[in-house]
C-alpha cells in the first residue's frame, strides 16, 4: 500500500463513489458496446471510440447507460483529427470490476475477445449484448438487384470482428433466436441477406442507435423504384 503522504493527493481518496452493477440485461449491453467499440488500455479508464456524426445521437444513449449502470458520467471529448468521438469512464473500482467480469484489459484479439459465461447464460443477457455489438461494430446496408428489369433494393446486415469465436457466438445466438447467418472473410464477418432476417433481427434484438435504425427506415420507405 502507498504511503498517503507520497500521494500527489494525499487527502484525497483514489477510489470514486461508483456503483458496481449485478449483471443484468443493462451490463450485458455495456459489455457489447465494450466488445466493439471499447477499450481498457491501462487500471483505471476505460473508453469507447464513436463516429462523431454518424452516431452522435448513439454517443448520448452509451453516456447515460453509463451513468446509469456505474452511478458517474463519463467525459467526451472529439478528437482534434478526425470524426472520433471517445467516451471515458475513469474508476479503478470500475476496471477492476470489467475485467472480473470477462472484459479484456489491452489488445482485445490477443487476450480472446470473447462473450462472457454468466453473459451467454441467459437469455435476455445474450439478446442485449448482441445489441451493443452490432450497434458498434455493425451496420445495415441497402443493396440493388434487377430482376427482369425491375430495380429492386434489399437490406442486409452485417457485423465484423477479427475474433472467430466471437462470430461464431454471434451466429449461435441468431440461430437460436429463428435467424440465419452467414459467415465469410474467414471468419471474420457475419451477415443477415434477406430483409426478413433483418426485420426479424430488429423485432428481436431492438436497436439503440438511431444511425443502424435510419438505414431500415429509409429502406423500408422505398424498397422498390
Amino acid at each position: 500500500m502507498a504511503d498517503v503522504n507520497s500521494l500527489k493527493y494525499p487527502r484525497k481518496s483514489h477510489r470514486k463513489n461508483v456503483i458496481l452493477p449485478k449483471h443484468s440485461g443493462r451490463l450485458a449491453e455495456f459489455f457489447g458496446i465494450m466488445m466493439g467499440d471499447g477499450g481498457i488500455n491501462n487500471l483505471w479508464q476505460a473508453t469507447i471510440t464513436l463516429n462523431a456524426l454518424s452516431d452522435s445521437q448513439y454517443s448520448r444513449y452509451v453516456s447515460d447507460l453509463c451513468k446509469v449502470t456505474f452511478g458517474i458520467t463519463p467525459a467526451m471529448r472529439r478528437r482534434k483529427s478526425g470524426n472520433a468521438l471517445v467516451i471515458s469512464l475513469a474508476s479503478t473500482s470500475i476496471i477492476d470490476f470489467l475485467v472480473a467480469q470477462g472484459l479484456v484489459r489491452g489488445n482485445k484479439l490477443k487476450g480472446g475477445l470473447r462473450i462472457p459465461k454468466w453473459i451467454l447464460g441467459k437469455s435476455l443477457f445474450r439478446k442485449s449484448c448482441v445489441r451493443g455489438l452490432i450497434d458498434t461494430d455493425g451496420c445495415f446496408f441497402v443493396h440493388t438487384h434487377r430482376v427482369r428489369g425491375r430495380i429492386y433494393k434489399n437490406i442486409g446486415l452485417c457485423f465484423t470482428s477479427y475474433s472467430p469465436e466471437l462470430i461464431f457466438q454471434v451466429r449461435d445466438i441468431f440461430e437460436e433466436n429463428g435467424i440465419i447467418g452467414h459467415i465469410t472473410n474467414g471468419g471474420r464477418r457475419i451477415y443477415l441477406y434477406s430483409a426478413n432476417e433483418v426485420t426479424k433481427y430488429l423485432k428481436v434484438f431492438s436497436t439503440s442507435n438511431e444511425r443502424i435504425l435510419s438505414v431500415y427506415k429509409k429502406w423500408r420507405d422505398a424498397r422498390v423504384v
